[in-house]
């Protein structure tokens, strides 16, 4: 940017140009915060169209940057470690975790190794975040065990973000946590999370969920932790700041234990999946785009067992319906041959619909599809269902055939 005239000039021109900048940046910003409050209330609502709509609006819309932040970045957010740590990060053997009586997760055996991604995903509710605190130290579990590797220095991002001490100004929060820096330097490092000049002596009980976060992300930074526990990092950041996150995630070299719902961040980033579901924490060694994938064809298979079980259903009413009319009608020659015919028939079907049961029950089990053994194993009891099925087709159209034959001769 250049500016004519003397240095006083400048002055006077870089202060106005400022000023500019720093209305419109605020008039878009509480413009954002409008669009994004309504898209929060109303994303699962009656007017979740609209509210996708407006979402996609404004992921496309244009973003002023603060006249205060860095050249070229509205978060200045570079995640470092200090040290490389050991090579078995967290461990859990045998973990069981309750609240007041109720059990949220029941023996739990892992290991989280250096490099990994981990995305932790369930139900709220369901214990996520009870777990990244009980890793921390901050709650015990009711059994087994459960720490953090050794030469392991982690960091917590809290949902509720209570490690901002609400007490404090922000000055004072960066200040306690870099006590030989300068005031330059603690005031250059809020001014790269959006907090410049008098905002910097703001107090941590003022600021809304969006400043609160990026203040727990400043601190987080200045951590240079080797192990990130994330709870929902991305609830009160506005997209470009979830964006610079994930860009920020996506070149740290430390291990990361990642608890979110959002979808575009897990797909980026994880490269292992936890997944809790009714108190058992099945561990699925692949990516969260590989997991969906996997849960698709479960959900499929799931359907189309549904589909059979009602067919197989209706086709147990039909035969015994017919055992009853056949009651009572004299015994010939015929008769009794394609009787026999009819029960050879049935214990063929019972035979192949038990087959295609279990095989499907294989099917459904997700910890078949936590080990490449298993996944092999999956693929040739598919090819076994498929077959099953077939038969079961055959076995079922000669049943019918044998039955309707039996009818006739009764007739007679």
């Amino acid at each position: 940017m250049s500016y004519s005239g003397s240095y006083e000039s400048f002055v006077v021109q870089r202060e106005e140009r400022r000023l500019s900048q720093r209305r419109a940046f605020d008039k878009q910003r509480k413009v954002i915060a409008e669009e994004e409050d309504y898209i929060r209330r109303n994303i699962a609502g009656q007017n979740s169209k609209q509210a996708k709509g407006r979402r996609k609006r404004l992921s496309r819309a244009p973003r002023l940057s603060s006249p205060t932040a860095e050249e070229g970045s509205a978060l200045g957010l570079r995640l470092d470690v200090s040290a490389r740590g050991g090579d078995q990060v967290a461990i859990a053997r045998g973990v069981t975790l309750e609240v007041e009586g109720r059990t949220l997760i029941s023996d739990f055996t892992a290991t989280i190794q250096r490099g990994d991604v981990v995305g932790f995903v369930g139900p709220n509710g369901s214990g996520k975040s009870t777990f990244l605190r009980a890793l921390m130290g901050e709650r015990d579990v009711s059994s087994g065990e459960l720490r953090v590797g050794g030469s392991v220095q982690a960091s917590y991002y809290r949902q509720d973000m209570a490690q901002v001490p609400m007490d404090r100004t922000l000055y004072d929060v960066i200040s306690d946590l870099r006590p030989q820096w300068e005031r330059r330097m603690v005031q250059g490092h809020l001014a790269r999370f959006g907090f410049s000049g008098d905002e910097a002596q703001r107090r941590a009980d003022t600021l809304s969920g969006g400043e609160r976060a990026r203040v727990a992300l400043a601190m987080m930074v200045l951590g240079r932790a080797n192990f990130l526990l994330l709870d929902e990092p991305t609830n009160h950041l506005d997209i470009e700041s979830v964006e610079a996150l994930e860009d920020a995630l996506g070149e740290y070299e430390g291990t990361i234990l990642l608890v979110s719902h959002d979808r575009a961040m897990l797909e980026a980033l994880t490269s292992r999946v936890w997944i809790l579901h009714e108190r058992h924490i099945t561990d699925f060694p692949g990516s969260f785009t590989e997991w969906e994938e996997q849960s698709r064809e479960r959900e499929h298979a799931a359907a189309v067992t549904a589909a059979e079980r009602e067919s197989l259903r209706r086709v147990k009413e039909h035969k015994t319906t017919k055992r009853r009319e056949t009651e009572g009608v004299e015994s010939r020659a015929a008769l009794r041959e394609v009787r026999r015919r009819v029960e050879d028939s049935e214990k063929e079907v019972a035979a192949l619909e038990k087959k295609v049961v279990e095989l499907t029950a294989l099917l459904e089990d997700p910890e078949l599809y936590t080990t490449r053994e298993g996944t092999a194993k999956s693929l040739l009891a598919g090819k076994e269902l498929d077959e099953a099925r077939r038969k079961l087709d055959i076995a079922l159209e000669k049943w019918t055939a044998v039955t309707e034959q039996a009818e006739q001769l009764s007739a007679t």
